[in-house]
């Protein structure tokens, strides 16, 4: 029997691979029965097939497998363990470049004695600056997460590759989870923890000058002032400018190779719309957070001498809060991480079969009454849409849900605390069962919520992935055949 595999969590196998190919899954279809007599048969995808024949299967597993450890910090559940790869960045990054603009009284009115308008307004702008240290700082945590959680992914893809060397077709699917890793990699460190050190040390620097610009009498305090808010602590961000930059030139190159060879091989019409959708977004996204980088930087350094430098920042601090924005509501996404497994018991699911599974269930969770097959999720039915959530792989992510949400956290306080461990609680499909004895239409209502509102935003964060992951299997496919060709006419012409 077919085992099923996560929509996102899954090798892929190469994009050639025909969609009439998949035609013999149409007569399975038709057996589905328990669609809605209302509602026409959604288009068929053999992953959506798989997944409700093989219902009874999942049901048989021992519900421990799916389970989430809770613990109790300041009075509130919260998740033991971060096990996924998160869209974490802070909207408060992107107001971090506010932070060089803190010293526009020191270094408009650096006069002594000091104004006592610009006294106050001193004060005003290095608290500020001081302030997004603690911005910067929480960022960095975040991303610091999703960062040992990519490297130790890495580790196990890349033993994987080496144990399937000799497997040509599998090595390339392990190839396309690299190399996407790689860009998540490099963006998470690049753009968040370079940004977070440099931009929030130059912040605390400036903040510093910036106060001590109040006391510009004294001769020594002037240097230091002058200095640390002038070139050395906006020398900081202009540094950040330019590895942001290079970064930035790295993903445009990268984005447009991908596009063009989707241009030239994919066929579909639906998935190269979405794919060039998603990497002109990419483009469009690192060509002005890179120019932003650079003038931005530039604008510090001259404001350290010439009062017009900030009104060129005024239009960089406006781009990066926008940059910010587009990121965490357009490009950046959820995933789970592809977890420790045998090399050798890996499951395949072709990558254009798992992309149009997600954009269907992205369609029928959104829509008031659902036109998905019965057998895969039943909305009137707590069981059936708890079993739906744990084989999608969001059962932390809706135990988090229910621990933040005001109507069902006290239901948490229900659940027995592990002996070992008097903070922590355990929940599994059983545990919210027992909860369910008592308080079964607040969950079931919740639950419905959930689908219609996380889960959706979860299945549009794995397209997103998965788009990435087909780009870069097309374009590589693309290379091999262009590197193939000459050697095939070298060899018909001897």
């Amino acid at each position: 029997m077919t085992i099923p595999t996560d929509s996102s969590d899954t090798l892929i196998t190469p994009t050639s691979t025909s969609l009439s190919q998949l035609a013999p899954d149409k007569a399975r279809a038709m057996e589905l029965d328990s669609l809605s007599q209302s509602e026409s048969p959604p288009p068929v995808v053999p992953k959506l097939i798989r997944e409700a024949s093989d219902i009874t299967w999942q049901e048989s597993l021992e519900a421990s497998r799916y389970q989430v450890n809770l613990v109790r910090r300041r009075g509130r559940f919260r998740l033991l363990h971060q096990s996924q790869f998160r869209n974490s960045l802070l909207a408060s990054v992107g107001y971090l470049e506010l932070a060089n603009a803190g010293d526009f009284a020191a270094n408009v009115w650096n006069d002594i004695p000091v104004p006592k308008f610009a006294a106050v307004l001193m004060g005003i702008g290095g608290t500020l600056a001081l302030g997004m240290m603690f911005v910067a700082i929480q960022d960095y945590r975040l991303s610091w997460r999703n960062v040992k959680l990519l490297r130790a992914e890495r580790a196990h893809l890349q033993r994987m590759r080496q144990y399937h060397d000799k497997n040509a077709e599998l090595a390339q699917l392990i190839d396309c989870r690299i190399s996407v890793g790689f860009r998540e990699l490099g963006t998470e460190i690049v753009d968040r923890i370079v940004m977070d050190v440099l931009m929030g040390f130059g912040a605390v620097l400036v903040g510093v000058g910036t106060l001590m610009a109040i006391g510009g009498a004294n001769p020594r305090v002037y240097k230091a002032s002058n200095l640390l808010s002038g070139y050395i602590g906006n020398g900081l961000a202009a540094l950040f400018g330019l590895f942001n930059a290079i970064w930035s030139g790295c993903l445009i190159h990268r984005f447009r190779m991908h596009d063009a060879a989707v241009y030239a091989r994919e066929p579909s019409g639906d998935i190269r719309r979405r794919l060039h959708t998603r990497f002109r977004r990419f483009q469009w996204h690192a060509t002005i957070n890179g120019l932003n980088g650079l003038v931005a930087g530039a604008a510090s350094m001259v404001t350290a001498e010439r009062w017009w430098g900030y009104i060129v920042l005024i239009p960089c601090i406006i781009s990066l809060i926008l940059c910010n924005y587009f990121w965490r509501k357009k490009l950046g996404y959820d995933r789970p991480i592809l977890g420790y497994s045998s090399p050798a018991n890996i499951q395949l699911t072709p990558l254009i079969e798992d992309l149009e599974y997600v954009v269907l269930m992205q369609k029928g969770l959104a829509e008031p009454e659902t036109s998905l097959p019965q057998a895969i999720v039943q909305l009137n039915s707590l069981d059936s849409i708890l079993k739906f959530i744990a084989r999608e792989r969001m059962l932390d992510s809706y135990c988090d849900s229910l621990s933040h949400d005001k109507k069902t956290r006290h239901l948490l306080a229900e659940v027995p605390v592990l002996s070992e461990s008097p903070d922590q609680i355990i929940i599994s499909l059983d545990t919210l069962y027992t909860l369910s004895t008592s308080h079964h239409e607040l969950l079931l209502t919740y639950a419905k919520h959930f689908l219609q509102t996380t889960g959706v935003r979860m299945f549009t964060y794995r397209e997103r992935h998965l788009l990435e992951l087909l780009g870069f299997a097309v374009w590589q496919d693309q290379m091999k055949a262009t590197t193939a060709k000459p050697q095939a006419d070298m060899i018909d012409h001897v």
